[in-house]
């Protein structure tokens, strides 16, 4: 009985994060960023970004030098309203 929920359990992680990540990279092409992260990045940025900001560690990791033009609070923003817009879309 415990495996099944395990299994369940695993399958709702996976699909919770299949839907962040195409919502994600849904959002970086609406806005015409040429960025796309794959699971693997994904995690990675999870597991280490402070306060789980994935944006904000992914722009300082791979894209600082957008931060002498942007806000990094502007560009988190701006990504995380146009991302809600397609993960609500996917809900509903």
């Amino acid at each position: 009985m415990n495996s099944a929920k395990d299994t369940t359990t695993g399958t709702h992680v996976r699909d919770t994060l299949t839907a962040e990540l195409h919502a994600y990279n849904r959002a970086f092409s609406e806005l015409e960023l040429p960025w796309r992260w794959d699971a693997d990045t994904y995690r990675s940025l999870r597991d280490s970004a402070p306060d789980n900001d994935c944006v904000s560690a992914y722009i300082e990791r791979s894209h600082a030098h957008l931060l002498r033009v942007y806000d990094r609070e502007f560009l988190r923003n701006l990504v995380l309203a146009t991302k809600a817009r397609f993960h609500d879309s996917h809900l509903a």
